[in-house]
């Protein structure tokens, strides 16, 4: 494995103290089993505008035009800023999933 050193990548922002799992990735979606397939439900009552469903399309819901990482000066963002206590709350395993899976921003 290469020895990380540098990384230059466009940031997104979250701008929220105390974010928990909950949060993350809504309860819905803990019926999911597999440790893929969460990326389009990351943050998935802040990002759209309807309630989601596991194993659901997301490619045709309503966006929420406000939430950063539906903006289009974030898109293709690597990095997540988010401020103090992020990923606070309950220890499920599923919120970082997203994380280890590679999650991309529209």
């Amino acid at each position: 494995m290469e020895m990380f050193t540098n990384l230059n990548a466009l940031v997104v922002p979250i701008d929220r103290a105390n974010v928990d799992t909950d949060a993350i990735l809504p309860k819905q979606f803990l019926k999911m089993i597999e440790r893929t397939g969460f990326g389009p439900f990351l943050f998935d009552e802040w990002r759209y505008l309807d309630h989601g469903q596991p194993y659901q399309d997301c490619s045709q819901r309503a966006l929420n035009l406000a939430f950063s990482l539906n903006q289009p000066r974030f898109a293709g963002a690597q990095i997540l800023l988010a401020r103090s206590n992020f990923g606070c709350g309950s220890s499920r395993e599923h919120a970082p999933w997203r994380y280890m899976t590679g999650v991309s921003v529209r």
